[in-house]
């Protein structure tokens, strides 16, 4: 159990910029960045008041191959969210967004700001001290008629050795990939 707390907690630093200079060193399983990244993206996703959230959907939690790494072996976890917002509420997106931008630049997170389209705009977070880069897009306009907005975080965490497509280190962490 102690084990347990002290892989997460460890993960969670690697991920939230928080890491020594001796964790940064050790290296984490693709199940320690599982772990990580949905932690980070369920804290970002729960800093929306449930009082101005329609629906969260598009929840998603997968390993992916890196694109170094055209064999599968090195994989990065992303996790994902998609929080639609209340139509009285859906004015509010881009300050929620530059809160939670906000958050992370205090505690030494570089941002960059790009637009996307017309409605959205993607706030990009990293951090030298992490391997993870923590993605916030949000739309103003979903259904072009202005009634709703949605707020998309996008967790990648760090691409990390496995024993590849079809394993069972894979298949322990939910992941049903056929070789390849």
């Amino acid at each position: 159990m102690k084990r347990t707390a002290a892989v997460l907690l460890a993960g969670v630093l690697l991920l939230t910029g928080c890491a020594a200079e001796s964790s940064a060193s050790a290296t984490p399983s693709l199940a320690d960045t599982k772990r990580s990244a949905q932690l980070v993206r369920n804290t970002i996703a729960g800093q929306i008041s449930p009082d101005i959230t329609a629906n969260i959907s598009e929840v998603t939690d997968k390993s992916e191959t890196c694109q170094s790494d055209p064999k599968g072996i090195m994989r990065l976890w992303r996790s994902t969210s998609l929080t639609e917002l209340t139509p009285e509420a859906a004015s509010k997106v881009t300050l929620i967004q530059q809160t939670i931008e906000g958050t992370y630049v205090s505690k030494g997170w570089t941002s960059e700001t790009k637009p996307v389209s017309g409605q959205s705009t993607k706030v990009t977070l990293t951090n030298p001290s992490s391997l993870a880069v923590i993605e916030i897009t949000a739309t103003t306009d979903v259904d072009s008629v202005g009634t709703g907005a949605t707020l998309l975080v996008n967790i990648a965490g760090p691409c990390v050795k496995t024993d590849g497509p079809g394993s069972d280190e894979l298949k322990k962490i939910g992941e049903t990939l056929a070789p390849r």
